[in-house]
């Protein structure tokens, strides 16, 4: 009488019981992540100069076109000689830009990439540690550890690369407005500031909206 050959299911493991979740990465604090990436402090340094500069520049071209404005109530012959000397001035500005805007893409570019480089080096000798039954799971194919060196490193490097990067110009920009604004009247200032948190207030609704918005697309779909 033949027999069929198979897998015996042991009592209470069957496909209606739910697989077992992998429990989750602990989260990893930023201040690790700026000490793996201390050798490249002075390129980090250049690019944090190079941010300020990009973040300066919209401040001071606002100055520059104000007084600039002003000469075309001057005298002819004068309106010829400070027009040049502004042409010039303009053009210099537009050279600093040509420097600065790369400049800090750069060498925020260049340490993110060499953060990059130490986390998948750190990963990988951690992985060709491991036991071999680690690789016996689906989630440690080799395939999975491929793809988790690639994104996941990279995920890092848009922290360091970009997200800084555009912090500090912002940051920058944000203190070179609020000196020129206080500098010329600091009264308007004021009720500028006073109407920020409202500003945000209504950013963080708007959000809230739209993010309600798409859920419920989604529950109709």
């Amino acid at each position: 009488m033949p027999t069929s050959v198979g897998f015996i299911e042991p009592a209470g493991e069957g496909p209606q019981d739910p697989p077992s979740t992998a429990p989750s990465p602990p989260e990893v604090p930023l201040y690790r992540l700026a000490y793996l990436n201390k050798p490249e402090i002075p390129v980090l340094l250049m690019g944090t100069v190079a941010a300020v500069l990009t973040g300066v520049i919209l401040p001071v071209f606002s100055i520059l076109l104000t007084k600039m404005i002003s000469i075309f109530y001057e005298p002819h012959h004068e309106l010829r000689k400070d027009s040049k000397v502004w042409a010039i001035v303009f053009v210099g500005l537009g050279a600093v830009s040509l420097l600065v805007y790369p400049g800090r893409f750069y060498f925020f570019g260049v340490a993110g990439g060499k953060l990059i480089q130490r986390i998948r080096k750190m990963c990988f000798e951690k992985v060709v540690h491991m036991e071999v039954s680690w690789f016996d799971e689906a989630e440690n194919s080799s395939g999975a550890i491929g793809a988790r060196l690639s994104t996941d490193a990279a995920s890092v490097r848009a922290l360091v690369g970009d997200a800084l990067g555009l912090l500090v110009q912002n940051t920058a920009t944000a203190i070179a407005g609020l000196v020129i604004a206080f500098e010329s009247r600091w009264q308007l200032a004021l009720i500028i500031l006073a109407l920020v948190p409202l500003l945000g207030l209504n950013g963080y609704l708007q959000f809230k909206f739209l993010k309600g918005f798409s859920a419920d697309t989604k529950v109709c779909s």
